[in-house]
């Protein structure tokens, strides 16, 4: 008995000085990151409109297809209006909805502008034309995290060439 704890105690020995000698090493690593206010646009598929190609995202189309002042048929939730025989409009509600991240921002500005202005066609967001192709304001209070609902009017005269019509209304929101 007395040999099993001279063993054991050598044996404890030996293994203790082997951890007494271990090399230890350590180090801290400092994080920084700077964040910035950021701001969200998307077009959404409105529930009384026509339904935009690429929802829930900042780059979307409204695929009106082939239209006719006469006769013809039109995509679900597209209105068409003849103006007597000078012109005839299409209409669709689409939504916007603009998002804020780490801003105190409370409201936005939300600006059109069509690409290429358009002397043939008039272009109207709502009752706004934006067929200038300049900037121009369609609300200056708008509200974070809501799908705003607008309306696309686009007039075409009866005397305009058939063939395709092709613009992109660019929108922006800035914070105020």
């Amino acid at each position: 008995m007395k040999n099993k704890l001279i063993l054991t105690t050598v044996l404890s020995v030996f293994a203790l000085s082997g951890v007494a000698n271990a090399q230890v090493g350590s180090g801290t690593m400092g994080v920084t990151a700077t964040v910035q206010g950021s701001i969200n646009l998307t077009f959404v598929t409105d529930a009384s409109g026509l339904a935009v190609t690429g929802t829930t995202t900042s780059t979307a189309s409204l695929p009106f297809g082939t239209v006719q002042m006469y006769g013809g048929t039109l995509p679900a939730n597209v209105t068409k209006t003849a103006n007597g025989v000078a012109s005839f409009a299409l209409s669709t509600p689409f939504d916007v909805r603009v998002d804020l991240a780490n801003s105190p921002s409370t409201t936005y500005t939300l600006a059109a502008t069509l690409s290429t202005a358009d002397a043939i066609n008039t272009w109207l967001v709502g009752a706004i034309n934006i067929s200038s192709g300049t900037s121009t304001t369609l609300t200056a209070s708008g509200a974070y995290a809501t799908a705003v609902p607008y309306t696309l009017n686009l007039t075409v005269p009866a005397s305009a060439a058939a063939g395709l019509i092709t613009n992109t209304m660019n929108f922006t929101a800035t914070g105020n």
